[in-house]
């Protein structure tokens, strides 16, 4: 090789070949092996894989899951469990605020009293007066700063420290909430399936003036314990406020301090199934994974009540719930003489009338399989792109149920329309999860599976069917007549002359819950009858004895007006009319807001038939349901 000028020729000898190779690769080569070397311990070490004693780990907050599980977190934090209680007077995020309501001096009157909302989101305050004391009676009856929220999602209620002999730990849950859709405040009386009440009664007036430490607490918090003591005073904390990461997957203090070493997290997803130290619902068989939710989705009973109220109910994800409790189903006994309160909450077929049953529902599906079938988690997902429902992405429940039930074996198969013969347009929630739940002033899915079968029910006044819940316009006898001439592939029957809807026979003679989900019904936009017709029958609900059924009238009327918009002129009529401050509360501006609506839209489905109409009002069983919350 020629040298140029100014150059030196350099000879690399074999030993300087190695002694530089060892300069350029002895540091990833020793790094190698120590890795490999720690790679290799970790994999031996069983501390780093066995089982932990998951009862002995304390709860560490969902903010430590974020540096993980980055996509996991933003998807809970988005959804309305975190919200489920949340400290007033905060705030999370620039975009979500947590007191709803403005508490800007806006006042609600119900039964002779007057609440009174104030201070504004960072200091919300409600005081409640007497309209008209008696001489020498305290007009005062209530007087508290907010201290938490309940709930982001329908409505939010607020709870206050009161004490009220449960010591200065004692909280409840006041007597007004902010509905977020009508955007205006409501008595929580009205969201419960009770009477009016008496007015001027003070009793009647906070009959919902609920404990939170041994009520909300339980559903809606991350490790709750109530702590009451034996002086009966009130302790109580949980390990975060909502519904936290660890409220699904237990405490976490053993599983941070695991993935403590960067080598176990590494390994971690390469053997996703091996870390004990957490429970994963969605790794769990369908009966321990329907148990997670069953916690809050399913009124229970407690082995020891007075344990619980004292150091919560030891529930731990990934263990059977029937180690801690029982559920609430429909022969349930409470007492001695055993007394069974709880029937009204069940229908006669014992499916579950109210929400908070969803638990119960699936445990009596026979798709549940006794927990080796069909779990929550085959449709929702708490780490979804859609807060609310949280069903997977792309959900599509015909994909769920044709694991089973693949749709070339379904009968009809292969006549028009399909299966049920309603084609594409209704899908099998439509028919075998119908809407015959009630909860959070709404009519819901029901979570157990059924069929459709009208005609067992032909003669009956006590349950609602899927057929007439969406044709609200047609009578059971013809639901049956309809499901009987598809079988023999006969064109489905005409309505009878002078028949009556099983909606409306249900809207003005069923009981609470039947008069709700009937109103309910009406509104769905997907009921074939016209929406003038739905408007004009939703007007009999304004007029019920229950101001839970009227809620459901009064915002029924909007939503099916909102849907008839800008093509159907009464409609904004409609809206103008509802637009009256405290109609709901005050009977004298409800009654001339019903004339009004009735001018609009005209008479409802029994007005030709005022003796029925008597005669189902006089039957109807106007009982109080309480919902257990």
């Amino acid at each position: 090789m020629a040298i140029g000028p100014g150059q030196t020729s350099t000879t690399l000898t074999p030993g300087g070949t190695r002694r530089a190779s060892l300069v350029l690769f002895g540091p990833a080569i020793a790094w190698t092996l120590l890795c490999a070397a720690g790679i290799g311990a970790t994999m031996l070490d069983d501390d780093a894989w066995s089982a932990v004693d998951r009862s002995r780990s304390v709860a560490v907050g969902s903010a430590r899951c974020q540096t993980c599980h980055p996509r996991e977190h933003e998807a809970w934090f988005r959804s309305y469990h975190r919200t489920m209680t949340q400290a007033a007077g905060t705030q999370a995020a620039e975009t979500q605020p947590i007191v709803l309501a403005p508490f800007a001096g806006e006042h609600l009157d119900a039964l002779g009293f007057r609440a009174i909302m104030t201070g504004g989101p960072q200091r919300p305050h409600v005081r409640v007066e007497r309209l008209q004391p008696e001489p020498g009676q305290d007009p005062l009856v209530l007087d508290a700063d907010v201290e938490l929220t309940v709930g982001s999602h329908r409505y939010q209620q607020y709870v206050a420290r009161i004490d009220r002999g449960g010591g200065p730990g004692e909280r409840w849950r006041l007597p007004v909430a902010w509905h977020v859709e009508l955007s205006r405040w409501i008595h929580i009386n009205g969201a419960f399936l009770t009477p009016e009440g008496a007015w001027g009664d003070e009793a009647d007036y906070l009959r919902h003036l609920s404990r939170w430490n041994d009520n909300c607490i339980f559903c809606h918090n991350t490790e709750p314990v109530p702590g009451l003591d034996p002086q009966g005073q009130w302790n109580s904390e949980v390990a975060e406020l909502g519904i936290g990461c660890e409220a699904c997957h237990g405490p976490a203090s053993a599983h941070v301090e695991r993935h403590a070493w960067p080598l176990r997290r590494v390994l971690a997803g390469l053997a996703p199934h091996q870390d004990g130290s957490v429970a994963h619902p969605g790794r769990l068989s369908a009966g321990l994974s329907a148990d997670v939710c069953g916690r809050c989705h399913g009124n229970r009973i407690a082995a020891d009540l007075a344990d619980v109220l004292a150091h919560g109910d030891g529930f731990l994800p990934g263990r059977p719930l029937s180690e801690v409790s029982r559920p609430i189903l429909r022969d349930a006994t409470l007492g001695d003489p055993p007394q069974r309160p709880f029937e009204a909450r069940f229908w006669p077929d014992g499916t579950p009338r109210l929400s908070a049953y969803e638990y119960q529902a699936l445990l009596s599906s026979p798709c549940h399989q006794d927990g080796a079938g069909l779990s929550c988690g085959d449709c929702h997902t708490m780490h979804g792109p859609e807060p609310s429902m949280q069903l997977w992405p792309e959900h599509d429940t015909s994909a769920v149920c044709g694991r089973c039930h693949e749709a070339a074996t379904l009968s009809d198969a292969a006549a028009p329309g399909g299966h049920g013969r309603h084609g594409a347009i209704v899908g099998c929630e439509g028919c075998h999860l119908p809407r015959v739940t009630y909860g959070l002033l709404e009519g819901m899915m029901s979570h157990r599976p059924t069929r459709p079968r009208p005609q067992v029910l032909l003669d009956r006044d006590d349950q609602p069917d899927a057929c007439t819940q969406c044709h609200v316009d047609r009578s059971r006898a013809w639901a049956a007549g309809a499901l009987e001439a598809w079988r023999d592939g006969a064109p489905l029957p005409a309505p009878e002359p002078g028949e009556i809807s099983r909606v409306a026979l249900d809207l003005h003679g069923g009981d609470p819950i039947q008069r709700a989900l009937a109103a309910a019904a009406l509104t769905r936009s997907e009921a074939p009858a016209d929406p003038r017709t739905r408007m004009a029958w939703l007007v009999d609900a304004l007029e019920d004895d229950y101001p839970a059924v009227r809620w459901f009238g009064y915002r029924g009327l909007r939503r099916v007006a909102r849907q008839s918009l800008p093509d159907d002129a009464p409609a904004a009529s409609v809206l103008e009319a509802l637009d009256v401050s405290n109609a709901m509360e005050d009977p004298g501006l409800r009654a001339m807001m019903v004339d009004q609506l009735r001018a609009i839209l005209g008479p409802g489905p029994l007005a030709a038939q005022p003796e029925l109409e008597q005669r189902l009002h006089e039957r109807r069983d106007d009982r109080a349901i309480w919902i257990g919350e």
